[in-house]
């Protein structure tokens, strides 16, 4: 018996549960990534990051042979079944609203072609359904830390026989990449390695150090995967786990409720009238609000494809609240953006920075001036993204509204829409 196995979020031999539990039945497996044209051009992949997910299947090849298609996946997979003529099709599980939606795709086609379709639990630490839908955060971490399941899944021996199926080096003619050598997918195991998680609760906040893990992409392509990291960080860092943990908080949410997709989870924050500028939306877009916190975020999500959690909150915050901008527009720019993005993930992220989504706090509202302050004391962060605003004093820079700089100025004064924000949301 055959079995074609299609690498996804999971583009990595070791620990891979799907890889190994194809290994397990099979002497003969065909590995096989599909560079589907329509997620391609929906989010707007082209670029830095399809140099990101070439590399890693370049990185893959070096270990074992692994075909690549390119097409629709119904189209892509057609093709593979008349050449390979596979008996089974062993997948991970996907969890995002597109994912699920793809797999039910692959197993309607494996039905139709008369091949066992065997979708195997990854991508999460916890099993889904052993979790009684959760609105808190917290009351979703006491009962996952729990049931974390960390055994490590070992790869059998295989053969991948040779077909008239393309390679990564025929496939890569066909996209349209950029070089990008900022996130290497080879470095994954040297930063995981490396990273000292005893000092993330202590450093994690402040943008201009090396205070971030910076595994969101290994973690976003399953580079590595999320049980080593686990391993790795626990007993060393509570606070990291519970970023583990925060994220799959956001895809409970999802799974739970999946019509917050499109709308708020908090039914009384779904008629929000937001203002919407365009001058503000431009603004922000092309970072010139005049504060330059924000406006560096901007300048590092721009041109790194990356930027620091902390600024990620400090924009999202900006954006929803100070400038009242729906946070579906910032959710879509991020979009475009992200090397790390996942729909899942940021749509969460955005709905709770605007204090629309699940696990609602006291409403907050990020000050630009003080988070600058007391995140970037010595505007190492601000000056790095803004090399022109290098020569001026840093208690300056904090505070644009105050201070007359040879700068954008802001596009609006913070104070003065504060109480907009809270007409606008009924406090």
């Amino acid at each position: 018996m055959r079995a074609v196995f299609l690498f996804k979020r999971d583009l990595r031999i070791k620990d891979n549960a799907g890889l190994s539990k194809a290994a397990e039945k099979h002497s003969e497996i065909i590995p096989f990534f599909i560079f589907d044209r329509d997620i391609i051009n929906e989010i707007k992949a082209e670029g830095e990051r399809l140099n990101y997910v070439v590399k890693s299947i370049e990185n893959l090849s070096s270990k074992i042979k692994i075909y690549c298609l390119y097409g629709e996946t119904k189209e892509a997979l057609e093709n593979l079944f008349k050449i390979a003529k596979p008996t089974h099709l062993y997948t991970s599980s996907s969890w995002t609203w597109s994912g699920k939606k793809r797999n039910e795709l692959i197993k309607n086609l494996c039905k139709n072609y008369g091949i066992e379709y065997v979708e195997v639990f990854e991508n999460l630490l916890v099993r889904p359904e052993k979790i009684t839908p959760k609105k808190i955060f917290t009351h979703f971490y006491n009962e996952w830390i729990k049931k974390v399941e960390l055994e490590t899944n070992e790869i059998n021996e295989f053969k991948v026989p040779d077909l008239p199926l393309p390679t990564i080096q025929e496939i890569k003619k066909q996209l349209k990449i950029k070089n990008y050598e900022i996130f290497k997918p080879e470095d994954c195991e040297k930063r995981l390695e490396k990273f000292e998680f005893e000092k993330y609760d202590k450093l994690r906040d402040f943008p201009g150090l090396d205070g971030s893990s910076k595994l969101s992409p290994c973690i976003r392509f399953g580079i590595i995967s999320l049980r080593q990291i686990y391993r790795h960080a626990n007993g060393r860092s509570e606070k990291f786990i519970k970023e583990l943990c925060w994220r799959e908080f956001w895809y409970h949410i999802a799974i739970n409720f999946p019509e917050t997709q499109n709308i708020e989870f908090q039914e009384k924050r779904r008629k929000i009238s937001w203002e919407n500028n365009e001058r503000y939306i431009n603004a922000f877009f092309e970072a010139k609000t005049g504060y330059p916190i924000v406006d560096a975020g901007i300048r590092q999500l721009i041109q790194e494809k990356w930027i620091h959690n902390r600024i990620r909150m400090i924009l999202a915050s900006f954006l929803t609240k100070v400038m009242n901008v729906d946070w579906r527009i910032g959710e879509k720019f991020f979009k475009e953006h992200l090397l790390d993005y996942d729909e899942v993930v940021n749509i969460g992220n955005w709905q709770w920075s605007a204090s629309v989504g699940a696990d609602p706090r006291p409403f907050r509202f990020f000050n630009p001036i003080l988070q600058a302050r007391r995140y970037d004391p010595d505007c190492t962060y601000i000056k790095k993204y803004i090399p022109e605003l290098s020569n001026i004093p840093c208690d300056l820079l904090h505070d644009p509204l105050n201070n007359n700089l040879k700068y954008h100025k802001p596009i609006v004064n913070y104070y003065e829409r504060v109480p907009l924000t809270r007409k606008i949301f009924n406090l």
